[in-house]
């Protein structure tokens, strides 16, 4: 039973979470912007649960402190989403303009596909400019700064999700927000994309054991994701995918090993901050992210870092 779970929960949970908030807006009438928020927080309850039900890994479910600043950091990172799209929209005015003027308004967008298809398309263009933005975060060291906030957790659960920097969220949002101001979608296409975009974040962190087979090859999924945050640098310059894995494909940082397991994640550095406002500060901090002594003793702190359980 175990086994069948592992295999079928995400695909599931990923599509009576975009079914359900359709049927709302559909059905029942709500606003997009309602249906979205009530399906995301149901999305997010229903795959807490899970943890406790069929656990990756058990101690994961212990607390190491993080809850209130993983609640804090969600917090926060939904505010901004609500406030930066209207700023991103005034300046993107002219190119709006423009391409209206040259194409029309509602030419730019095939509304005729049906609405699988259309999220389809939108989930391959966000995803382009979201895996750039991500692999230069890896590689930028004043980038990588901020995104060590993200890496900061030792211990993958679904509120882990919502740990970004806000600066490093008011830019990520600019290669999601694009397709939509730029090309005009209709509502209930961004917010379906809105929902699996959350309900996926939250899987993809998710201490779930999941086993999800040729579905590896599409979705930046957990078995994927994990590898990502392991404190093996050559191992976490890898799947920068947010939901898809198609740009990871393409351009070469596909990783998943076969028969193998992802050891201690994390950063490197034990004394890094776990509260939010030594996490909000720690990007100023020289080599927060790494022990003082790292550059003189790099191969100590990966030989210690592969012994780890």
């Amino acid at each position: 039973m175990h086994s069948l779970l592992s295999r079928i929960l995400f695909p599931f949970t990923m599509a009576a979470s975009v079914g359900a908030t359709y049927w709302l807006y559909d059905s029942k009438g709500y606003d997009p912007e309602i249906a979205a928020v009530i399906m995301t927080i149901a999305a997010g309850l229903w795959i807490w649960a899970w943890e406790f039900i069929l656990p990756y890994r058990a101690h994961w479910n212990k607390s190491d402190g993080d809850l209130g600043t993983d609640a804090i950091h969600l917090t926060v990172s939904g505010l901004l989403t609500k406030f930066i799209k209207p700023l991103y929209i005034f300046l993107l005015i002219p190119a709006v303009g423009f391409l209206g003027s040259r194409f029309g308004s509602d030419e730019l967008w095939p509304h005729h596909w049906n609405l699988v298809a259309q999220l389809a398309l939108v989930l391959v263009l966000c995803e382009f400019g979201r895996y750039w933005f991500h692999r230069f975060a890896h590689s930028v060291p004043w980038l990588w700064n901020l995104h060590a906030v993200h890496h900061s957790p030792n211990r993958l659960y679904w509120l882990n999700a919502g740990r970004f920097h806000p600066l490093e969220r008011f830019y990520l949002q600019i290669p999601e927000l694009l397709p939509f101001i730029l090309l005009n979608p209709s509502e209930p296409i961004l917010m379906m994309y809105l929902v699996l975009n959350s309900a996926h974040g939250f899987y993809q962190h998710a201490n779930i054991q999941t086993r999800i087979g040729p579905l590896n090859y599409v979705f930046s999924m957990s078995e994927l994701h994990r590898w990502h945050h392991s404190k093996v640098i050559e191992q976490s310059d890898n799947n920068f995918g947010n939901i898809l894995i198609l740009w990871d494909l393409v351009f070469g940082t596909f990783y998943l090993p076969r028969d193998k397991e992802v050891g201690s994640i994390g950063l490197l550095n034990p004394d890094y901050p776990k509260n939010y406002i030594g996490q909000i500060i720690a990007p100023f901090q020289h080599r927060r992210d790494k022990p003082a002594d790292y550059d003189e003793r790099k191969e100590f702190y990966h030989a210690q870092v592969l012994a780890e359980k």
